[in-house]
């Protein structure tokens, strides 16, 4: 299987789980906001085991150190963004003290990701990292154009753009661009 069709997939089961957690748990409102979602775990160990099996690098003890330097990153970066995202969508974000970039640190997310494969001496070029950052920064007004064409319970906006899922899939296939891949089959 190629790494792009299988990244293609993923990003479109992880959309259709976000969007199944919302539906089952009430489209009303902002109460998506304030449970964590289980689509979002399910979804990194599913981007981890497609970086497992289609990362460029040779050997499996230094495949799965990365892998593991990846999830740890994961764990910790999964509640911060849920909390920074929750404030965002808050009615109190407005009010907040704190500068408004704190809240979108995440974005760099591309960047963390292209900065722990080159720690682990994992060539990440320039021109795919630059596609990776940039489409994860314009997944967001991307999956809002998307909104204008497909309205999801009649709402076009950017809360709910996040909301349906439509992000997800960008998001997905943004991280992945920067990640170096061979076919199934190669060494």
């Amino acid at each position: 299987m190629l790494p792009g069709a299988a990244l293609g997939i993923l990003a479109f089961l992880a959309g259709v789980l976000w969007r199944l957690e919302v539906e089952w748990r009430g489209w009303e409102g902002l109460v998506w906001t304030g449970y964590f979602h289980l689509a979002v775990p399910v979804s990194v160990a599913a981007f981890l085991v497609w970086t497992w099996i289609f990362l460029d690098v040779p050997s499996p003890r230094r495949r799965a150190a990365l892998v593991a330097a990846l999830a740890l990153v994961a764990a910790l970066a999964v509640p911060l963004t849920e909390s920074s995202l929750r404030t965002a969508f808050s009615r109190f974000f407005f009010l907040s003290s704190l500068p408004r970039p704190l809240f979108f640190w995440w974005l760099l997310t591309p960047s963390l990701v292209a900065g722990i494969l080159r720690a682990f001496r994992v060539p990440v070029g320039l021109r795919r990292w630059a596609l990776g950052q940039a489409l994860f920064v314009a997944a967001w007004p991307m999956a809002t154009a998307v909104m204008q064409v497909f309205p999801q319970h009649g709402y076009t906006d950017a809360m709910h753009a996040f909301k349906s899922g439509l992000v997800v899939p960008f998001f997905v296939i943004a991280l992945g661009i920067s990640i170096p891949t061979r076919k199934l089959g190669e060494a």
